[in-house]
């Protein structure tokens, strides 16, 4: 089951000014999620079961990502960008 990809209001304000590569790095990074959000090579676990990492641009940014198995959705609250 692919996941459909959805921004939090929080993290489409955090894409201002992003960079055009790191831009496309994260575009990569979450359709490897929404392909398997659980998977453990693609992202990593948090102490709640529902919130999930995913590191993107050769580990310079990461994203913080809610996974709503009930429909479907890969719901993204943060996005870091160190590069």
């Amino acid at each position: 089951m692919n996941y459909r990809p959805d921004l939090s209001e929080r993290a489409l304000s955090q894409l201002g000014g992003f960079p055009t590569g790191a831009l496309t790095a994260l575009t990569q990074a979450m359709a490897d999620v929404c392909e398997d959000p659980y998977d453990p090579l693609a992202t990593m676990a948090t102490d709640d079961p529902q919130v999930r990492r995913a590191d993107f641009g050769d580990g310079h940014g990461f994203v913080t990502f809610l996974v709503l198995d009930q429909v479907g959705v890969v719901r993204i609250v943060d996005i870091v960008w160190a590069g």
